[in-house]
């Protein structure tokens, strides 16, 4: 058994050509709040900072994580992206921004 202190995801780094267009294109699209170069939501902070971008196509990726199946048809449509994963216990939209980061709406069932 663990003994240690529980811990928990508080942010994602991410590096951009352009911080600050890729914050407002996160904040237009998913509906973030946008504090120049770093978006926010609840439970949710990403910041951008000015670097390299990853390229790392489908090697790293991150997922927000919504209550319903529907409720992930609802953001693919929003998106215009189709259903990149049918399975019987997860059900997820796969989308790209500007800069090649892959990230993921998805329902996991379990």
């Amino acid at each position: 058994m663990n003994t240690l202190p529980p811990l928990w995801l508080d942010h994602i780094n991410i590096p951009s050509k352009d911080p600050e267009v890729l914050a407002q294109w996160y904040a237009q699209r998913m509906g973030l709040d946008r504090r120049g170069a770093t978006v926010h939501g609840p439970g949710i902070s990403i910041f951008f900072k000015k670097g390299t971008p990853l390229n790392a196509g489908d090697a790293f990726h991150f997922g927000f994580r919504v209550e319903t199946k529907a409720a992930v048809e609802a953001w693919a449509e929003a998106l215009s992206v189709a259903i990149a994963c049918d399975e019987d216990d997860f059900f997820a939209a796969r989308i790209t921004d500007p800069e090649g980061n892959l990230f993921e709406i998805y329902w996991d069932k379990l």
